[in-house]
């Protein structure tokens, strides 16, 4: 079986990325930023509750592996 968690990181994805590379070896397969989405950020939907909206910059989405997972 193999599993594929989605985790949230709430503005700070990039930050997640960067230890799971130097703690786990960890290889980006894809990064998506707000940037690249066809909608701009804070577009509909985006930073739902009143806080803060997304900057172009922020990571929207990325994928990575560690080792033969």
């Amino acid at each position: 079986m193999k599993v594929e968690p989605y985790l949230m990181f709430e503005g700070r994805c990039e930050e997640a990325l960067d230890f799971y590379r130097s703690a786990l070896g960890a290889q980006v397969t894809a990064l998506m930023r707000f940037k690249d989405h066809p909608e701009s950020a804070g577009g509909p939907g985006c930073a739902e509750g009143g806080g803060p909206g997304p900057t172009p910059e922020m990571v929207m989405h990325a994928a990575f592996t560690v080792g033969d997972t």
